[in-house]
């Protein structure tokens, strides 16, 4: 088994669950001559299939190993964002201003988030644009109006 082989068993796909079961008797309580053979039989089934799993999760490992190298060498381009997000539970407003990493292929992270309450608007605006400032050529993204469904 292949860790690629995890994956596909997956109803997802992009997520894999390792588990492997037995159902065991103590040994002192089986009276019988087949009922011993059934429970080594069964025990040799989970070897061979805890085996495969670690075999599987090696590989996995490596491919870890590899995706790590991958991003610490892919190019990416930073962005500025400013948003408004209100509570649907609470009502309350937080303005969240990050630094993210755009990378090559498509996905995003944070470098670095601070979060600002409602009230303190001007706050989150003014670093904003000061960190704007200090980076010159940089993308930047503001999304701080209210949205449909708060009118």
């Amino acid at each position: 088994m292949t860790w690629q082989d995890l994956f596909a068993r997956s109803w997802r796909g992009d997520e894999a669950e390792v588990r492997i079961y037995d159902h065991l008797r103590h040994p002192d309580k089986l009276t019988m001559a087949d009922s011993i053979v059934l429970y080594d039989r069964s025990a040799a089934d989970t070897i061979q299939r805890m085996e495969d799993a670690i075999e599987a999760l090696r590989g996995y490992r490596q491919a870890l190993a590899e995706r790590y190298a991958a991003l610490a060498a892919m190019p990416y381009t930073l962005r500025i964002d400013l948003t408004r997000h209100k509570g649907w539970y609470d009502k309350r407003v937080t303005y969240t201003l990050r630094l993210v990493r755009c990378y090559q292929d498509g996905h995003e992270e944070a470098e670095t988030e601070t979060k600002y309450p409602g009230k303190e608007r001007r706050a989150a605006l003014q670093a904003f644009d000061a960190m704007r400032k200090s980076r010159p050529g940089i993308e930047c993204r503001m999304d701080i109006s209210k949205q449909s469904w708060e009118r």
